[in-house]
């Protein structure tokens, strides 16, 4: 009985081993979604920046002027990396020897601004805003500290034949910010249209977050002057609407001394430049003008 069982169980096993299993079916592939395009520089993602002219070329404050013009563009280019850019005492000597050993053609120069003295400062708002744009500032300020000692070393007699080659040099970094900024939407309309199609251009940096624990009272951000207080506060109005993330922080309203009636409007404070140009990215993203401003040198 026992050997029947068992080559009854013997007979089973081979019966099971003469059938093959099925082929396992192949699960069909799943195309994956590429990561969206994120703007250079930590960048806000609706930023404006500057259009470009038939020849591809951007048209900004400093384009289609002469050689005067451009001689106080400099000035103004090298006067916000003087007051901005971290670490460079060097800089901020070469900026102030350079305005001591060209006085007569500084002056020369602010007068080929046009315009009464109102539309020349709030040119000189814009050339500074230009100038201090966060996400091109780190670049900038190593091409300053270097057009700073070029500057002093040139003497007042060839500044303004210097001067255009040196503006260029001072707003590449700009220019250079604004192409990664044309490509980075370009990216974005492709990614869009195909999220599973790879992008031509290299990955973008994260744009930095805003932490709160950052604020302090080393650095504030300025974001317009306005003719008179009610002025500025229905432009922080506006501000708070644009751009919420400045709402949980308090405005200032400095008058400006010398002119009747002119109040800047400030915002915030920060511990470092780092904590102010984090700032700033949140007023820009808003659409308003932005310089970082430390405390300690106003």
């Amino acid at each position: 009985m026992r050997a029947r069982w068992a080559y009854g169980f013997v007979l089973l096993l081979a019966a099971c081993s003469s059938h093959q299993r099925p082929p396992a079916r192949t699960p069909p592939a799943v195309a994956t979604q590429s990561p969206e395009p994120k703007p250079p520089a930590g960048a806000a993602p609706n930023l404006a920046i500057a259009e470009r002219d038939s020849s591809g070329r951007f048209v900004t404050i400093n384009s289609n002027i002469g050689a005067q013009e451009a001689l106080w563009h400099v000035r103004g280019a090298l006067n916000v990396a003087a007051l901005s850019c971290s670490n460079a005492p060097s800089l901020t000597a070469s900026y102030n020897r350079f305005l001591k050993e060209n006085k007569a053609a500084l002056t020369q120069a602010y007068r080929s601004e046009s315009g009464d003295s109102a539309l020349r400062d709030r040119h000189m708002t814009q050339l500074y805003n230009y100038f201090s744009q966060p996400p091109a500032q780190f670049e900038f300020c190593k091409v300053a500290k270097a057009e700073a000692e070029r500057a002093v070393a040139t003497s007042p007699g060839e500044l303004t034949a210097y001067a255009p080659a040196a503006l260029a040099r001072l707003e590449a970094p700009i220019t250079d910010f604004y192409r990664a900024y044309a490509a980075y939407r370009q990216d974005l309309t492709a990614w869009r249209d195909n999220p599973h199609r790879a992008l031509a251009s290299a990955k973008a940096e994260a744009p930095p977050a805003l932490v709160a624990s950052s604020i302090g009272s080393g650095w504030r951000i300025q974001i317009g002057a306005f003719t008179g207080k009610d002025a500025a506060l229905a432009a922080w109005s506006r501000a708070k609407q644009a751009a919420p993330g400045l709402a949980e922080y308090n405005p200032r309203f400095e008058a400006v001394q010398g002119r009747t009636n002119l109040v800047r409007l400030q915002v915030g404070s920060a511990d470092d430049r780092s904590g102010a140009l984090k700032l700033c990215a949140v007023a820009a993203a808003g659409g308003f003008d932005c310089i970082p401003i430390p405390i300690s040198q106003k």
